[in-house]
């Protein structure tokens, strides 16, 4: 039974962990191209207003857009720690996945973004035909790094799955003599 309500706690911490993580990312990505914010995901989120400054607005983004993959990585996730022997190693063994979840998702954002920094040396818009890009960017390759960024993000997130449950396997066999 504390099982479940380790699990019934681990799904908000993932919650939370992923829209930081979205907080971060999104102020890295607004580094590589402010562009990709003032031109796209403002108007997207509807986060238009000039009072409040635009760091904090893509702090906003970034949360709304990744605090509900912290459901999908928490349910997905913390599944995985039902296989740990007691309730005290599955939760050590959650608190590290979020880490290698966060940790594998950003690995996977910046390494979208070297590989569009590589993509971007030359740019052919017809290879872009389903992305929004608007006409007039100031800097169309480092708007187009952060859409790499973006995308790798997701990409990423969705690979954290399969090693948190690896971790978790690993995991229950390296604590085999714990209770």
């Amino acid at each position: 039974m504390k099982k479940v309500g380790l699990f019934a706690l681990f799904v908000p911490v993932a919650v939370l962990a992923a829209g930081l993580f979205g907080v971060l990312h999104d102020q890295i990505s607004y580094s590589v191209s402010a562009e990709y914010f003032t031109r796209f995901k403002f108007v997207q989120f509807r986060l238009l207003d000039p009072g409040v400054p635009e760091r904090i607005r893509a702090c906003e983004v970034g949360f709304l857009a990744a605090w509900w993959m912290g459901v999908a990585l928490g349910i997905a996730c913390g599944l995985a720690g039902f296989v740990q022997r007691s309730p005290d190693l599955m939760w050590r063994a959650l608190i590290w996945s979020v880490w290698l979840g966060v940790g594998l998702t950003l690995t996977a954002a910046l390494a979208g973004l070297f590989y569009g920094w590589h993509q971007t040396e030359t740019i052919d818009l017809a290879n872009y035909g389903g992305w929004f890009i608007p006409p007039g960017l100031a800097n169309l390759r480092r708007y187009l790094c952060a859409g790499y960024m973006h995308n790798a993000a997701y990409l990423g997130g969705a690979l954290a799955i399969p090693a948190v449950w690896l971790f978790h396997l690993v995991f229950r066999l390296r604590t085999a003599s714990q209770q």
